[in-house]
């Protein structure tokens, strides 16, 4: 039975994500990913054909905090399928961006499987994850932030298998595990640092510290393996690889964002000058309220751990350690220097979910042990039904709000989803140009669209998508010659130049539970200059 339950998840579960990965729009980051891919995946080629390690290219901003692994494998796939048509290629790259999140949620199960040793925690875990309406809508078109998490929770599973297992096997695994990591963002150098930080524990507290030449060999193992597999894996460390990390890890301490600025609590701030609480707060709002409850609640569990009096086996201990530092550990490093949201730190939400599952437990545990048995039934009835409506609640929103669940948000924005405009920023990614594009489209029949946009480049970015009949059917003004203005900034939504001797009433709004993330204008009837 149990089995048979977990396959079914699994299953609708895929077949949930190849039927609508076609249904998203086109992130703001999408061309500079790409090329990003393309320009390592032609030098990594050239190094094939020529054996030469010579760099043809200036190093860009994005190579100084990513990794271009992902990007490569993907354009490899274009390369492999023959993929040339803008719209094939997107679809291509949603599809494999959601088949690795679906690896990755199986492997999460995986892990909460045996540090609860639980199938019921473990799938509940999972169901966590999928239900978490930002992480779930970008898992079909972010191509780093959810691959890292991705990646950081399979290293994870394999850091328990090493310090478990001790096997030659496990050890190259994790290894490699780290590597790809690393190889997607810098950051990632954390997870060695955790895991030489609890294979020195191991040493100091459990057997293996008795055989000084094993433990040894498991470190230089890892060790070597660990940085051959790096700079294997990243073509930007071919050419002078220690002489590259140095530099690489100086950029991305040193790294400015050109003075942009993102909207929070009401005002806009430089991205280098967010404050302190800004992640804890934005992952409070977006985030289903029982999760975070259930956190809190495992986190007082988890700190007790430590000082209970009872004994306490050491695997439950090193497990907790592992997951708060997780969690704690990035987010207190972060220090605010991270901008459109908290998607940069999108890896320590795993530990979170792991953390609320230890809320859960404890709470059960309290129900069986604390209440008379008469009351013990009801109270596990009420606990399951709260957390079945919270589930299904959330579940619903994703429903009723396809493809936008990555505009959730929840009560603690104010009493309407529409103060949520208010204090923080909506569709910073530009998806929702594509349906507005699609709508022009749809109910304008003319053979040419002079379009404009708040942000023009999200536009036509999003216009890749669209049939080819259609994309030339699109055409990008300045918003004095348009006949539609989209506008997806809903801070400031009109333009400069925006005259009402120039435009008509709003023409069409996409909305996230009544919440308008975007608008669309049209030109008033008869306008000198459309006719010009």
């Amino acid at each position: 039975m149990k089995n048979k339950i977990v396959f079914l998840f699994f299953f609708l579960l895929l077949c949930i994500g190849l039927n609508i990965f076609r249904d998203y729009g086109v992130p703001c980051d999408e061309v500079r990913n790409r090329s990003f891919g393309d320009r390592w995946e032609n030098y990594a080629s050239a190094v094939a054909h020529t054996g030469s390690f010579s760099v043809p290219f200036k190093y860009k901003g994005h190579d100084l905090t990513h990794g271009p692994i992902f990007e490569i494998s993907l354009v490899f796939l274009t390369k492999v399928f023959r993929l040339t048509d803008p719209r094939d290629i997107l679809f291509m790259r949603h599809l494999s961006v959601f088949l690795l999140f679906y690896i990755g949620t199986i492997c999460f199960y995986l892990l909460c499987l045996r540090h609860f040793n639980s199938w019921r925690l473990a799938l509940l875990g999972s169901l966590f994850l999928v239900l978490s309406p930002r992480i779930f809508a970008e898992a079909f078109y972010n191509t780093v932030d959810i691959a890292f998490m991705v990646f950081f929770v399979i290293s994870m599973f394999t850091l328990l298998l090493a310090l478990d297992k001790r096997s030659f096997l496990s050890i190259a695994v994790h290894a490699l595990m780290c590597a790809i990591l690393i190889n997607v963002r810098l950051i990632g150098l954390i997870l060695p640092i955790f895991t030489i930080i609890f294979f020195c524990l191991e040493f100091v507290y459990t057997g293996l510290g008795q055989d000084k030449i094993a433990g040894l060999r498991i470190f230089v193992i890892y060790v070597l393996l660990l940085v051959l597999l790096t700079v294997i894996l990243n073509p930007i460390l071919w050419l002078h690889p220690l002489g590259n990390f140095i530099w690489l890890i100086n950029s991305a301490k040193n790294y400015t964002f050109d003075g942009r600025c993102d909207f929070y609590l009401g005002r806009y701030r430089l991205w280098t000058k967010q404050p302190w609480h800004y992640a804890p707060v934005w992952m409070a709002v977006t985030t289903p309220l029982i999760y975070t409850a259930l956190f809190c609640i495992g986190c007082v569990d988890s700190v007790k751990l430590f000082f209970r009096n009872t004994f306490v086996p050491y695997l439950l201990k090193r497990n907790t350690a592992i997951f708060l530092l997780w969690f704690f550990f990035p987010l207190v490093m972060s220090k605010g220097r991270i901008y459109d949201a908290w998607r940069h730190i999108y890896f320590i939400y795993p530990a979170f979910l792991i953390v609320a599952l230890m809320g859960v437990r404890y709470i059960w545990k309290c129900i069986v042990e604390l209440v008379s048995k008469k009351i013990s039934p009801i109270m596990r009835i009420a606990f399951i039904i709260l957390l079945v409506f919270s589930l299904f609640d959330t579940a619903f929103f994703m429903f009723r709000n396809h493809p936008y669940q990555n505009l959730y948000f929840n009560a603690l924005v104010g009493k309407n989803i529409d103060d949520a405009k208010k204090n923080f920023t909506l569709d910073y990614w530009g998806l929702s140009y594509r349906k507005a594009l699609e709508y022009i489209l749809k109910n304008d029949r003319s053979q040419q669209i002079p379009v404009s946009a708040s942000n023009q480049r999200d536009a036509i970015i999003n216009a890749d998508i669209l049939p080819n009949a259609d994309r030339e059917r699109i055409i990008f003004v300045p918003v004095n010659r348009s006949k539609y203005f989209l506008t997806n900034d809903m801070q400031n939504p009109y333009p400069h130049d925006f005259n009402e001797k120039y435009y008509g009433d709003e023409y069409y709004s996409i909305k996230v539970d009544g919440m308008k993330i975007m608008v669309i204008y049209k030109l008033n009837p008869g306008n000198e200059l459309l006719a010009h």
